[in-house]
């Protein structure tokens, strides 16, 4: 999901489970912690980011989202392998497609 806020625009990789996940920016990401009426930020770090030497919370976070998400492109845009941009582009492409397979499993309602 990629929306804008007071920061900018940003890109939320989220796991709605457990209510953790990071918050990509375009020089930085974020730890956060979703409650009730908002959301709760931690310490910014900047992409890319070394994992090896982030806080195990951080590395917990990313291993849980791409066990959950493997295909996400996450990894690649904290390393700095893909850029903010190129994943931006990327998750608006996905939320602009037309999801037809979902309509054809839809039942139909007999007249």
């Amino acid at each position: 999901m990629n929306t804008t806020g007071l920061d900018g625009t940003y890109i939320d990789y989220f796991n709605m489970v457990n209510r953790f996940g990071i918050r990509v920016l375009e020089d930085r990401s974020l730890v956060v912690i979703q409650i009730e009426d908002g959301q709760l930020l931690g310490r910014a770090h900047p992409i890319p980011v070394q994992l090896e030497t982030a806080p195990s919370h951080v590395r917990m976070i990313v291993d849980d989202h791409l066990t959950n998400f493997p295909t996400s492109d996450l990894m690649d845009v904290l390393t700095g392998k893909k850029s903010f941009q190129e994943a931006l582009d990327l998750a608006a492409e996905i939320k602009a497609k037309p999801t037809t397979a979902n309509r054809a499993e839809r039942p139909k309602h007999a007249s």
